[in-house]
């Protein structure tokens, strides 16, 4: 839980290139700047809740939530470093549409 909570940490710092404060000064920024979307921040914002519970007040997380959190840092990571990408060559790939013939 607390090796998640820090994975997401890493991808903040690495993406906003700054320390913007703790973790839902982080979260606000990230939305802001279109990098997670309000829903996402939502989502992100309990799997680092339930990490910092693991670090800080010594929550001793089951099966069930460690499942989520790494669930919902794999879709980050996702989202943030694979689909882009994989969009991106899909648009190459994908042949144009036809132009519509004027006047028919």
């Amino acid at each position: 839980m607390m090796g998640a909570r820090t994975l997401v940490d890493m991808l903040f710092f690495e993406q906003l290139k700054k320390d913007v404060g703790n973790f839902k000064q982080k979260l606000e920024t990230l939305e802001k700047e279109g990098i997670v979307s309000p829903k996402n921040r939502e989502v992100l914002d309990a799997a680092l809740d339930a990490g910092s519970a693991a670090a800080h007040r010594g929550h001793e997380a089951g099966e069930y939530e460690i499942r989520a959190v790494m669930d919902i840092v794999e879709n980050m990571l996702q989202s943030v470093y694979v689909l882009p990408k994989m969009a991106k060559n899909l648009r190459e790939l994908t042949p144009p549409r036809k132009p519509k013939k004027s006047g028919s």
